[in-house]
């Protein structure tokens, strides 16, 4: 593998797609000093989820402080294999979804992770990143969501402009402000895909569900038990059929009254000009504390 510091030429989204999995691959094998050479000195590390039993989100600056949030981690949890789900490249931003296996040292159980991580890339290297990562729910069907095989050799256009998908996606991620459930019903597949990851013990939503109505049965839900105050979206990405976010959001347990912000990511996917997947991370350790 050639390290990231030997790279003399622009980055074109190939070139990305390649490194972002040259840097799993470091990660998980514990090659730090060679992930080292992909990133900026002063890299920013925003970590949007809780590590059990090491540390709950923060913010990590330069290649040292991520090399010793590493160690951290592995000094409890050993990385075992994981793969790439799906990865969207805009300029110079890239969106990664993957899954992992970790086993603790302590108990030697094997802990399933999903993970997605935002890149964004200045003078070939990165610079910043935002990582959310939750325990991969046993409830999801494994076959639901994988496209079939005459979609994955030739592939559907959205048929929708770039400024189209994104006023969609925006709309969809901000149903906890006035959603409207015919809209939703107009712009969706009625078969769509949607999922919430995390551990369905703390998030009684989380999982994969199928259709429309399963989906707006869940908007509901989270409007029982959560207020949302606030909320921004601080990127979105868009790459074919494809729209990745990010948003900050300001939330009010109704039950319990407590407070809290948090960050979510959330991938959109389109097709025939429906949106077919809907996939979102949220912290749901931090979002069960404010319930408790």
């Amino acid at each position: 593998m050639q390290g990231g510091g030997d790279r003399t030429v622009g980055l074109t989204a190939v070139d990305k797609r390649r490194l972002i999995a040259e840097m799993l691959e470091c990660r998980m094998r514990r090659r730090y000093d060679l992930f080292e050479t992909y990133v900026d000195p002063k890299v920013v590390v925003n970590c949007n989820a809780w590590r059990e039993g090491i540390i709950g989100p923060d913010v990590w600056s330069g290649a040292p402080a991520v090399r010793d949030l590493f160690r951290r981690t592995d000094e409890n949890y050993f990385p075992l294999d994981h793969e790439i789900l799906d990865i969207l490249v805009d300029n110079d931003r890239a969106a990664v979804r993957w899954r992992g296996n970790w086993r603790r040292h302590a108990t030697s159980k094997i802990y399933p992770i999903d993970a997605a991580h935002f890149l964004r890339w200045d003078n070939k290297l990165v610079v910043e990143m935002h990582e959310f990562f939750d325990a991969q729910c046993k409830a999801a069907s494994p076959y639901a969501a994988i496209p079939s095989l005459e979609r994955l050799l030739t592939p559907v256009a959205p048929q929708l402009s770039r400024e189209e998908m994104e006023t969609r996606a925006q709309r969809l991620v901000g149903h906890d402000q006035g959603y409207d459930p015919n809209l939703l019903r107009e712009w969706c597949s009625p078969n769509i895909v949607c999922e919430f990851v995390g551990d369905r013990a703390r998030l009684p939503y989380a999982g994969r569900h199928i259709g429309v109505e399963a989906m707006l049965g869940i908007i509901r839900a989270i409007n029982v038990d959560f207020e949302q105050r606030n909320f921004e979206v601080a990127e979105m990405l868009i790459e074919d059929q494809r729209v990745a976010g990010r948003r900050r959001v300001h939330w009010r347990h109704r039950g319990t009254g407590r407070v809290g912000v948090s960050e979510l990511e959330d991938f959109v996917r389109f097709e025939d000009g429906l949106i077919v997947e809907f996939l979102e991370f949220r912290d749901t350790l931090s979002l069960a504390m404010m319930g408790d």
